[in-house]
């Protein structure tokens, strides 16, 4: 217990213990110096019975206050302010997301040798007033700290522009941490929006003889990961969202994540 919390709970405990048993002692040696005579203007007996019984509660709070704080057990049991999560982790977990700050061109098709990483949520940035602060504010894609990757999806918005501030909505996957977003699919129809996002190794870098060696995106990068990153990557549509139902390409639903300021 921290000794000037004893201190001060041991010193009222004294002057309420005081004002219990001898209240016209506690008032002589306290208070009677402000009147000019003590004897006349000397409380009656229901005052220091009054005296009495506030100085009994006082007593008693002093000690359920002192057996709790000298009680882990009770302490325990006190209800404790929950860490504020932030708005970003509310809405996408932990730990906070990358995002892909590129602008990405989708493909109607899924692409061959790359693997699909499942899309866990998205947030319709065409349905708000404005971009979504908390995106701008997010750390872009990096692979192990480079963020010039060969083969990395999409391209770099234009000088002075947001590649956020192109997309009609962000998804979320979560892809292995050695590998990258390399290609999204958007398929629409009027009912429909499905999307997909693969992810591969890096492109290989040609060799001292020009060659470029083959890599394995599919066993490279295995949509069962043990170790993933949280990652959010914008797509353009055609048209806004709306009230069409936002899916995976094989029909799954996939939820819509609100904003959380």
């Amino acid at each position: 217990m921290n000794w000037v919390f004893g201190g001060v709970a041991v010193t009222l405990g004294v002057v309420f213990l005081w004002g219990l048993l001898a209240p016209r002692s506690q008032w002589r040696v306290l208070a009677s110096w402000s009147v000019a005579d003590p004897h006349r203007n000397e409380p009656g007996g229901g005052a220091y019975g009054a005296r009495r019984m506030l100085a009994a509660l006082g007593l008693a709070g002093v000690v359920a206050v002192f057996a709790v704080a000298s009680s882990p057990a009770l302490l325990a049991q006190l209800p404790k302010d929950s860490p504020r999560i932030p708005p970003v982790q509310t809405m996408w977990g932990s730990p906070t997301p990358q995002l892909v700050d590129r602008v990405v061109s989708a493909q109607g098709t899924p692409p061959e040798g790359l693997v699909g990483q499942q899309v866990l949520g998205y947030q319709d940035l065409d349905d708000e007033d404005e971009l979504p602060a908390y995106l701008l504010a997010l750390r872009p894609f990096t692979l192990l700290g480079k963020a010039d990757i060969p083969g990395y999806i999409g391209s770099p918005a234009p000088e002075g522009f947001a590649a956020i501030g192109s997309a009609s909505i962000v998804v979320h996957v979560r892809g292995p941490v050695l590998c990258i977003p390399k290609s999204a699919v958007v398929i629409e129809t009027e009912t429909t929006v499905q999307v997909g996002v693969y992810y591969g190794l890096p492109d290989p870098l040609p060799g001292a003889d020009g060659s470029v060696p083959s890599v394995d995106s599919v066993a490279g990068c295995p949509a069962d990961a043990a170790v993933t990153g949280s990652v959010l990557v914008p797509l353009q549509l055609s048209a806004p969202v709306g009230d069409r139902e936002v899916q995976s390409l094989d029909g799954t639903p996939i939820d819509r994540i609100q904003v959380v300021d």
